[in-house]
């Protein structure tokens, strides 16, 4: 089919106008066609109540035969302008018949008989006929009226729903597709973004909006568009890999910057219309395989290829290929120099011989360093337990007699005072070379747990009085808090345990100058041989940055400032961890700076009967 050269506004009121024509149209014919209908039922009635007029007016004179009587009769029936004729036949007369001069227009004709009665209860008897003709020419004439009356109504409609389509499609319709047509052609030259305001909230103005955001989304596409092509063309012209792309005779299109200057060209525009066979000396054989490759599989990844550029350099490349067949089919490669490593991989290969006797060597040594590595160890730990004992026997002999001095009463407050001092001194000296053994046994893997039953409450309730002192000497409150359900005897090492839980406290004791410290202690889970307990213990004391906490359980590191180091090694909670971690545990903890530690670790212990 063809287009349509009409505008939307011609065919708008062209099709508005015809539909009115047919409505009207049917309208009109439906009311001619009842008007003609009820015309003719009316010119029928009107001829029987003639012919009724004519039969009774005419039987007495038919009866008398009263010609006379009879020709008066027949003219006053004539007088009606409808009647087209009347004739009457009866025996003793002559037919007598009036008729005008015009045609009749669609003649009517009725015959009937003129019967006369003898008397009121006589028979009636046939006196003779009489025929009446009617004519439709005042029908038809109603007709025509009333037809040019549909005529002139119909015409009125059309010019009036063709004016009022005309100045309604002009202004609701063509105008708004005017202004759309100028937004698409404003986008069709390149305007992308451009847009109108919608006049109206209507079909319009929703096609309007939608042509506004189609013109955004071009815009954004465009720009999208245009910044890909520009990365890419940035990534093609300032890529350190070589570049390039072929039609399928191997005619170079575009080489990028890298390719031209591996290649010994000035610029990349001096390789476009030259063949690859040309460019670069490859062995015919070789350069037939790579086809025939590339043919079969469209792909080739990382070929090593010895080449010769067209000023005498031998190169070793790394080629890749692509063949693509969308259109004319056309070559996509990438090439890197490989030089370098192909010299790297020569030189490897020359000291590949030599590896064995390197590696044997160096193994020899390895195994010499960890024999040496072991037997220092072995030496560290004899000395660590052999100089502990040693120090461990004068000490006992130091706090004993410090001990005895401190109950003589004959001694003044200064005395009294250095001796405190002394054996202050050799209990600390007595938990540092405490310390130092157990880090000793620990790095040793010498370190066993001792399980034996014991008394839990009873355990945690010398930690408690044990600190009690201390913090009641810097006013802090203490607190300890026992599940309600917790067992009074299990298998544990109490010795050890002890000592965590004492190092724990005893450090929370240090670095909190005012408010509380507490213990808990809280059942986790129970089984019908064992049961899990979480140990907690917390203050609010100074707390720790995140950076503090990585070095907290560390040997010999201290996070708290130079103030409160003292009478400190930095060994006591690196113990502590290694302690719960043999008793299958995990020390963790909680804190924030000047908000206070919390430290807490769960430990399965078995239920001692």
């Amino acid at each position: 089919m063809g287009r349509s050269t009409l505008s939307i506004q011609t065919r708008l009121v062209a099709a508005l106008s015809l539909s009115a024509t047919v409505l009207v149209g049917l309208i009109g014919l439906y009311w001619v066609d009842r008007h003609e209908h009820e015309l003719n039922e009316a010119l029928t009635e009107r001829q029987q109540r003639m012919a009724q007029l004519v039969a009774r007016g005419f039987a007495e004179p038919v009866w008398n035969l009263d010609s006379a009587a009879l020709s008066e009769l027949l003219d006053a029936v004539m007088a009606d302008p409808e009647v087209q004729s009347i004739s009457l036949a009866a025996p003793g007369l002559e037919t007598l018949q009036r008729s005008r001069q015009t045609p009749a227009v669609r003649p009517l004709t009725l015959e009937f008989e003129l019967s006369h009665r003898a008397g009121a209860q006589g028979p009636a008897g046939a006196l003779g006929r009489a025929t009446l003709v009617y004519t439709r020419s005042y029908i038809d004439q109603t007709l025509g009226e009333t037809r040019r009356l549909v005529a002139s109504l119909l015409a009125t409609v059309l010019l009036a729903i063709a004016l009022t389509s005309y100045v309604l499609v002009r202004r609701l319709v063509e105008r708004p597709v005017s202004r759309l047509r100028g937004l698409a052609q404003r986008v069709a030259s390149g305007e992308l973004g451009a847009h109108i305001e919608p006049e109206h909230a209507d079909e319009i103005g929703d096609l309007t909006e939608q042509l506004n955001a189609m013109s955004g989304k071009l815009r954004d596409f465009a720009e999208g568009l245009r910044s890909s092509e520009q990365r890419y063309r940035s990534l093609f012209e300032n890529a350190a890999e070589g570049i390039f792309q072929a039609d399928g005779h191997g005619r170079l299109l575009r080489v990028n910057k890298a390719l031209a200057q591996m290649l010994g060209l000035g610029h990349p525009e001096d390789a476009q219309g030259v063949t690859l066979r040309r460019m670069v000396r490859i062995e015919r054989d070789e350069y037939r395989r790579l086809a025939r490759a590339l043919e079969r599989h469209r792909l080739l990844q990382q070929v090593p290829l010895l080449v010769t550029t067209r000023d005498g350099r031998d190169l070793w490349v790394e080629l890749s290929l692509h063949l693509v067949l969308d259109g004319a089919p056309r070559i996509e490669g990438l090439v890197s120099d490989i030089t370098l490593r192909r010299l790297a991989e020569q030189e490897l290969t020359q000291h590949r011989d030599h590896l064995e006797e390197l590696v044997t060597e160096r193994t020899v040594e390895l195994s010499q360093a960890k024999q040496r590595a072991e037997a220092a160890n072995q030496a560290k730990s004899r000395f660590l337990a052999t100089m502990s004992h040693e120090f461990r026997t004068p000490l006992n002999a130091i706090l004993g007699f410090a001990q005895l001095l401190q109950m003589d009463s004959a001694l003044n407050a200064a005395q009294q005072h250095r001796i405190r001092l002394m054996r202050e001194s050799g209990e600390h000296l007595l938990v540092l070379i405490t310390d130092l053994l157990d880090v000793a046994s620990i790095e040793a893997g010498k370190l066993t747990l001792q399980l034996s039953p014991l008394d839990l409450r009873a355990l945690l309730e010398i930690c408690s009085e044990s600190m009690r002192p201390r913090a009641a000497e810097k006013g802090l409150a203490f607190a300890v808090q026992l599940d309600p359900q917790l067992p009074s005897r299990v298998r544990a090492d109490g010795q050890r345990l002890r000592q965590v839980l004492l190092n724990l406290l005893s450090n929370a004791v240090k670095f909190t100058d005012h408010g509380r410290i507490g213990l808990a202690v809280d059942v986790v889970a129970q089984g019908p041989s064992s049961l899990v307990l979480r140990f907690t213990v917390s203050d609010t004391g100074i707390g720790m940055a995140p950076d503090q906490m990585e070095r907290l359980f560390q040997p010999f590191e201290q996070v708290a400032d130079q103030s409160r180091r003292t009478g400190g090694t930095g060994l006591g909670l690196a113990i502590s961890q290694q302690l719960v971690r043999l008793m299958g545990g995990e020390i963790t903890v909680e804190t924030s700076p000047d908000e206070g530690s919390r430290f807490s670790f769960a430990l399965e212990l078995p239920l001692a009967s």
